[in-house]
């Protein structure tokens, strides 16, 4: 699905200088955008780049920014050196918010590895008519902004939580088998508004800078990275902690503060996530996928499955093929 030029929230221009940049087609081959209500945009980059690509963009519209980057990174600097927002650098598993008075900026996308960005722009009247006043979840700079209309720029990030990303990569993923494609988009856009609100709200209540130093955040990261690399043989929480250098008490609520979950919760979570794209992307039966997230009795799979979706794997699976075959007559029949 392709907007209008009307539509479009961005215009794109070449930095001088920048060789690389000559790239036909760049909002067609590389970025994407999509108007989905009025008032309501999602953009997304897909892909390889062979080089370092630096662009300069406009706004048509003041937004709030909700950027999501599954894999690869972003750098984005707004207006012209302004001093209330410095330049804004989002790693994999990252995601940010971010409000700029300023309606021009440019960004730099790295070409390492590929690049999974999910970007939700909302305009001020769209939020607050979302939210219908119910600005007590929202952190203190979203509720000035949308409440009170206090335009501050601000920008705050912060690792997503396994279900974040999972929605994250369904709307990276999932256009070959979505029907009907717009309506389904919609869903889960707004799924994924809920979800980051909720995890920003949570974040806001914590005491920051006093549970956790910069240092022990850099380890919790660490530890999360050990932790689900091996969903079949996890390390114990004693072996985490010792790992770390932390106490246990100190891992379990560097863990809730940075992602809102207990180790093991966090773990759960994750590997439910897991299940479920291996069973939608890579269609792998029901045994194989318990055993791939690290349960040695399927039906104790299922039943944990079942708790957390709603629906048994076997299930999920089902319906899974029942719409890529539908999505591909429909796609023949074109």
């Amino acid at each position: 699905m392709q907007t209008k030029k009307d539509n479009r929230l961005f215009d794109f221009e070449n930095i001088p200088g920048c060789f690389q940049n000559d790239i036909p087609g760049f909002e067609q081959k590389v970025r994407q955008e999509m108007s989905i209500r009025p008032g309501l945009w999602l953009s997304k980059m897909n892909f390889s780049p062979q080089q370092e690509i630096h662009m300069r963009y406009k706004k048509k519209y003041p937004v709030v920014d909700f950027g999501f980057v599954f894999s690869g990174d972003i750098k984005k600097n707004i207006g012209n050196n302004s001093p209330s927002l410095k330049e804004l650098h989002v790693k994999s598993g990252i995601s940010g918010v971010q409000y700029a008075g300023e309606q021009e900026g440019q960004f730099t996308i790295n070409s390492e590895k590929k690049q999974q960005i999910l970007h939700i722009h909302a305009s001020l009247p769209f939020l607050k008519g979302l939210l219908k006043n119910e600005y007590s979840i929202l952190p203190s700079y979203l509720k000035s902004l949308l409440k009170d209309g206090v335009q501050n720029n601000f920008s705050s990030s912060n690792p997503m939580s396994p279900d974040i990303q999972a929605v994250v990569y369904q709307i990276l993923n999932s256009s070959s088998n979505a029907i009907p494609w717009h309506l389904y988009l919609e869903g889960k856009i707004l799924e994924l508004l809920s979800l980051n609100l909720a995890a920003l709200s949570i974040n806001q209540t914590k005491p920051d800078g006093i549970l956790l130093s910069p240092e022990e955040k850099q380890k919790i990261t660490m530890i999360k990275e050990i932790l689900v690399k091996d969903l079949y043989s996890p390390p114990t929480l004693q072996h985490l902690s010792s790992t770390a250098g932390l106490s246990v008490n100190k891992l379990q609520a560097g863990f809730r503060e940075i992602y809102g979950k207990s180790v093991f919760n966090y773990l759960r979570e994750h590997k439910m996530q897991t299940a479920r794209f291996l069973l939608e992307k890579s269609q792998t039966n029901v045994s194989e996928t318990a055993w791939r997230v690290g349960y040695t009795n399927v039906s104790h799979f299922g039943s944990a499955f079942k708790k957390r979706f709603g629906i048994l794997p076997k299930q999920y699976l089902r319906a899974s093929l029942k719409n890529q075959k539908s999505w591909a007559a429909v796609k023949n029949e074109l």
